[in-house]
């Protein structure tokens, strides 16, 4: 179909620090805490910082309440996908790259209990998105669900309509050791898995699982890979279109990891990340890859929610 080229609006680059941030009280409050659960580095030389970043505006959508998870279109570029944490309607919005509602899609066969991260990834020439209903701050639930659907086409008659859309699989899953807190998922398009970070303790732990079910209607279980020693708190991640980098956002930071074609996960995650360059977000849990990759985007749950994009290197000309 074509792509609706009016909907997607591209803002002037506008300094960052235009933007109104949260309190420097909370943020300070915010930064101490962090920083006494390890989320700063003490040991060798201080981390590469990188990117340049830029306000793209707010979250225009009223619903969008307490955004939780963040995806870039895998169709259009400049489109963004978002989620609202649990409790709500099971709705997908989508936005502009300068934070305009483009609408809200019903995710049929689903139900909200506590949606914490959002994916977007291709398979078979297909564009899906992945939303994890993992969010388990008491660490009780024994089964949780990842909803993945075919991204919708975005029309001017479907603006605001609350269209259905419905599922393409779900999956039930355990830990194999036991309920988890977790905020960050993401989807290896090389290895077609699930990687999952938990957010509680110092060294938050990463978890895999297959991305499609078995033929056996039973839960699949997430296997414990290796603690992450470069972080802690997670509250998103996101991985790169082609699969070999990964951004893991925190309270008070995100941080970018790399990895060589042939590499592993497990290896990347213990090697010292690099800064992503931002000013903190109050309350900032969801993050992702923008179309080509070469940017990242961030916002919160800060009402408005702020639309932060930091740039990693050139994107491709426009034609």
């Amino acid at each position: 179909m074509e792509k609706p080229k009016t909907l997607i609006r591209h803002p002037e680059k506008k300094p960052l620090a235009a933007f109104t941030f949260a309190p420097m009280a909370i943020i300070t409050t915010i930064m101490i805490f962090a920083a006494c659960t390890g989320d700063v580095f003490t040991k060798g030389a201080p981390p590469e910082v990188l990117g340049e970043p830029q306000r793209a505006g707010v979250l225009e959508n009223p619903q969008l309440k307490e955004v939780s998870g963040l995806a870039a279109s895998s169709l259009y570029p400049g489109l963004l996908w978002a989620i609202n944490d649990g409790g709500g309607d099971p709705l997908l919005y989508a936005v502009g790259s300068d934070g305009g509602d483009l609408g809200a899609f019903r995710v049929e066969g689903a139900s909200n209990y506590d949606w914490e991260a959002l994916a977007s990834f291709r398979l078979q020439d297909s564009a899906y998105l992945l939303i994890a209903d993992v969010g388990d701050n008491w660490e009780q639930r024994q089964t949780v669900t990842l909803y993945v659907v075919k991204e919708p086409p975005i029309t001017a008659a479907g603006l605001g309509s609350d269209t259905a859309v419905p599922l393409a699989w779900q999956i039930h899953f355990t830990y194999e050791d036991g309920p988890q807190d977790c905020e960050a998922a993401a989807v290896d398009p090389v290895a077609q898995t699930v990687l999952l970070l938990t957010k509680r303790g110092l060294s938050p732990m990463l978890y895999e699982m297959p991305l499609q079910p078995d033929a056996v209607d039973a839960p699949l279980v997430a296997r414990r890979l290796v603690s992450t020693p470069n972080f802690s708190w997670p509250t998103d991640m996101a991985l790169s279109p082609d699969g070999l980098a990964a951004v893991v956002l925190t309270y008070n930071h995100a941080y970018l990891f790399r990895r060589r074609p042939g590499d592993d996960w497990p290896e990347a995650f213990q090697k010292k990340p690099r800064l992503l360059r931002f000013e903190t977000l109050m309350q900032q849990e969801a993050i992702c890859f923008g179309f080509y990759g070469k940017s990242v985007w961030v916002t919160s749950e800060q009402r408005p929610a702020p639309l932060v994009r930091i740039e990693l290197e050139a994107e491709p000309t426009k034609p």
